[in-house]
């Protein structure tokens, strides 16, 4: 028997819809789960720094980056969406944070102030950039020389195309090392969600723009 072939926007539905349904683990964010104590370390979280949180959905992300930061420190906590940007400020004002600053995003344009972080994170989102090369030059300005990027992705599962479920490690760090960050490592067992294994991919705006040269 020959099975019908499915194109690659048929997959890509069949799939979102199957993991949809997935009880996947680490699909929300735990104060006791896995990925905060690494992204302490990765991104040297200490009370006192700032960090964004780049395209924080629910933000759940950004609850724990303020509860790590204290509140002497600062969390930018970004979203191009209205109604997630109206769950978001509904989380920090549940959460009682007072040292979160919500962000309206544009689609080639985090929002952030320039060189106001010490460190950025794009936990799953990357792989949603329709216009990476102008997210990514906003990420640098975003960053204070020597800031940390840490973008948290997982592989495609099948086939990737830009927009498609998932992107390679290689695409994210070729596109931001294009866009002038200098690569630091890849980090290929971060925690993932059920199926699909997660990776981290770490990068460092140079101390001095080597383009001002």
């Amino acid at each position: 028997m020959t099975l019908p072939r499915l194109n690659r926007a048929a997959i890509t539905v069949l799939l979102s819809a199957a993991c949809t349904g997935c009880q996947w683990t680490g699909f929300g964010l735990r104060a006791d789960g896995p990925e905060i104590p690494r992204l302490r370390q990765v991104l040297a979280l200490e009370a006192g720094s700032v960090v964004a949180d780049v395209g924080a959905g629910k933000g759940e992300l950004t609850v724990a980056l303020a509860r790590e930061v204290r509140s002497n420190g600062r969390v930018f906590s970004t979203e191009i969406d209205a109604r997630r940007l109206k769950e978001l400020r509904e989380a920090v004002v549940d959460a009682k944070l007072y040292n979160v600053t919500v962000v309206e995003a544009r689609s080639r344009e985090t929002g952030l102030p320039p060189n106001c972080c010490d460190a950025i994170v794009l936990r799953r989102v990357y792989h949603h950039l329709t216009d990476p090369a102008s997210i990514n030059a906003s990420l640098l300005r975003s960053l204070r020389p020597g800031g940390v990027l840490a973008v948290i992705d997982f592989p495609p599962p099948f086939f990737w195309i830009r927009g498609s479920l998932g992107i390679p490690a290689n695409a994210v760090i070729d596109e931001i090392t294009a866009s002038g960050f200098e690569p630091l490592r890849l980090i290929d067992d971060w925690p993932g969600r059920g199926p699909l294994g997660s990776y981290c991919a770490l990068f460092r705006k140079p101390l001095a723009d080597p383009r001002a040269r």
